[in-house]
């Protein structure tokens, strides 16, 4: 028999069903979809072709909207997760719909009725000042859910004996307690030049989404929006499922040594390192053989080098974590560095095997805006020049963003990128060449922060009906609300948009991936998790819970860097006022981003008397003053 809830780990990880074979084994009937990983399957497609409820045209016909709002324990940041008929002790059995907080809590909701089922704490977190970037650090990463063994996974940190702790849990799903000890997150590796180094919690931060395969749960880690990156480097680590024993092997994206001089052409210092899996919060992918791929980001200009250093790179490795299997990397991988143009700011999307002479791709994009078709066979390694040896490669528009993927009524398989402001589809192309083929684009989405936003896609099947791409889009406000809009998958014609919820912290970008299960749409930010579908009261709207905004202590300006002078820094404030920043005391702390002329900066500090200020943090800003707090 068939198996065709969807995102269930097990069914794309181990199974050798395409999505259309496994559309054809399914029946047309509604369906109960459980939503257990991120962007609904281990090759991260964000499709569901087991909506039956949710059509273009239900959508369009003035009933849909916010049906209830689920209010959590913290500030939410990471996909929902769904499971059918839970058994909640004292509650009955649910649909569960699972929201995991920074205040190191776990929330289950009725997905029906947003009703408060269970909740609990799992520790303190750290105070913000543990971090080079002051942030309130619980729960970051969307947790992965096993139905086989009646487990949520997921990645805490706490603070204990006054320091940073995550710890991998296993929780039951119907009591949110854990089934075994939690393992402490620990790790060593060996540079290159024979050094051991420890794996340093509070240089790292695990946010992208777990993966359950090879029966297996997989943690990354990326750093601190580049700050300690005298320490900070990528690392992806193991357990055993059952056991939560780590594997023996793990992967560090840069094991290279300590080298005399600079960090980079814009700091003094010492070196850098980083390489961070951060992919805007997007999970590691695995194909139906369980190799493992994901996309890393920027590093020293001038240190590329696998496998000692993978920045800029999409890779592919074994499940046991020891072999570096294939890479791909941009030509232009020192312009990338240089310019923290991060391949890594995007997820990778693993497309369902394809007719014709290269049956197994991926997608991957970045902040260049350049989204490139990949051989998963042969990935094309590093060329000196252009052009990459890649399949193809298309604009999309700058991408802190993840690609989805869905099958039209045609029976040809299409890409949706979500660069920039507006949304594309590919048709993909198998013969007579393989290639990306422009299809459709909406207008212009209101979209704020970085570039780019998140999709998902829902059909019922691959019939003549048209799927619907959801698309939640990022403040361009302080204010910060989120948009959800639905579009036409044939045209990208937008069929409904409304604002869906807010965000707090503008200064973090809403890596929102809107969830669709079940004729229900789940959208998040702060602490309110919006529920949305058909027979919705006219003009409802989704509660708004005051999140608390987060900010550094003591001084702190918005501005633009006019001029550099060894560590001195000539800012413009949005007003046009002209302040001189020392960088040193934030360089000395490791507590600095990499500089140059126009970017848009955040700084914290001290004023002396002569009205120089001294740096305790340099961030990276939103381009936009929109997205400024008020200078204090």
């Amino acid at each position: 028999m068939t198996d065709c809830s969807l995102p269930r780990t097990k069914m794309f990880v181990r199974s050798v069903l395409t999505a259309m074979a496994l559309v054809a084994a399914c029946s047309a009937s509604a369906l109960a979809v459980n939503v257990t990983t991120y962007h609904y399957d281990n090759l991260r497609t964000g499709w569901n072709p087991n909506e039956t409820i949710l059509t273009p045209s239900s959508v369009a016909n003035g009933s849909f909207g916010v049906l209830a709002t689920a209010i959590a324990t913290g500030n939410i940041g990471a996909q929902p997760l769904i499971v059918q008929n839970v058994n909640i002790g004292s509650k009955g059995i649910h649909d569960v719909v699972y929201v995991v907080t920074n205040a190191d809590t776990v929330d289950a909701f009725d997905a029906n009725t947003g009703a408060s089922l269970l909740s609990v704490n799992l520790g303190t977190p750290p105070p913000r000042d543990t971090f080079p970037n002051p942030l309130q650090v619980g729960i970051s990463s969307t947790p992965v859910i096993d139905i086989a063994q009646n487990a949520i996974f997921l990645v805490t940190c706490t603070f204990e004996n006054n320091s940073p702790v995550y710890r991998l849990h296993k929780l039951d799903l119907g009591t949110l307690t854990d089934q075994i000890p939690s393992a402490v997150i620990t790790a060593k590796t060996v540079l290159v030049n024979g050094k051991k180094v420890d794996f340093q919690t509070y240089a790292e931060r695990q946010h992208p989404a777990l993966l359950e395969a090879n029966g297996n749960i997989y943690v990354a880690f990326s750093s601190f929006a580049d700050l300690a990156q005298t320490v900070s480097r990528g690392w992806l680590l193991g357990w055993k499922a059952t056991t939560l024993a780590p594997l023996y092997a793990n992967s560090v994206m840069n094991s290279r040594s300590a080298l005399n001089g600079k960090c980079n052409k814009y700091q003094s210092g010492g070196p850098c390192f980083l390489s961070s899996i951060w992919m805007s919060q997007a999970g590691v992918a695995a194909d139906t053989s369980g190799n493992l791929f994901l996309v890393t980001g920027n590093s020293e200009p001038g240190t590329y080098g696998p496998p000692a250093n993978v920045q800029e790179s999409a890779i592919k490795l074994t499940g046991d974590l020891t072999k570096l299997k294939d890479i791909f990397t941009p030509h232009e991988v020192n312009r990338l560095d240089d310019l923290d143009w991060d391949f890594g700011a995007g997820g990778i999307t693993l497309l369902p095997t394809q007719p014709g002479k290269i049956p197994n791709l991926a997608v991957a994009a970045g902040k260049s805006g350049k989204m490139y078709l990949i051989n998963r066979n042969d990935m094309g390694g590093h060329t000196l020049k252009a052009p990459d040896n890649v399949v193809d490669q298309v604009d999309i528009g700058g991408c802190w963003c993840a690609e989805s993927y869905f099958t039209g009524s045609n029976g040809v398989g299409r890409v949706v990128s979500s660069g920039g402001t507006t949304l594309k589809v590919w048709r993909v192309q198998t013969s007579p060449t393989v290639a990306l083929l422009h299809d459709s684009e909406s207008a212009q989405l209101v979209s704020g922060q970085d570039s780019g936003f998140f999709t998902s896609v829902s059909s019922n099947g691959t019939t003549k009906q048209a799927p619907i791409i959801w698309a939640a889009t990022r403040p361009t406000t302080t204010q910060g609300n989120i948009t959800l809009y639905a579009l036409n998958g044939n045209d990208s014609s937008t069929i409904w948009s409304s604002v869906a919820g807010t965000w707090p912290n503008v200064g973090e970008n809403a890596n929102v991936m809107p969830v669709v299960a079940n004729g229900k749409v789940y959208v998040w930010g702060g602490p309110d998790l919006a529920i949305l579908g058909l027979g919705a009261a006219p003009g409802a709207t989704v509660k708004r819970t005051a999140g608390a905004v987060q900010r550094t202590s003591g001084h702190e300006i918005y501005g633009t860097v006019q001029a550099l002078d060894g560590n001195m820094i000539t800012l413009k404030t949005r007003t046009g006022k002209i302040v001189m920043v020392d960088n040193s005391p934030a360089q000395a702390a490791d507590r600095t981003i990499e500089l140059f002329v126009g970017r848009s900066l955040v700084i914290d500090g001290d004023y002396d008397g002569a009205g120089i200020m001294h740096a305790k943090l340099t961030q990276r800003a939103k381009t936009s003053p929109l997205l400024w707090y008020d200078d204090k």
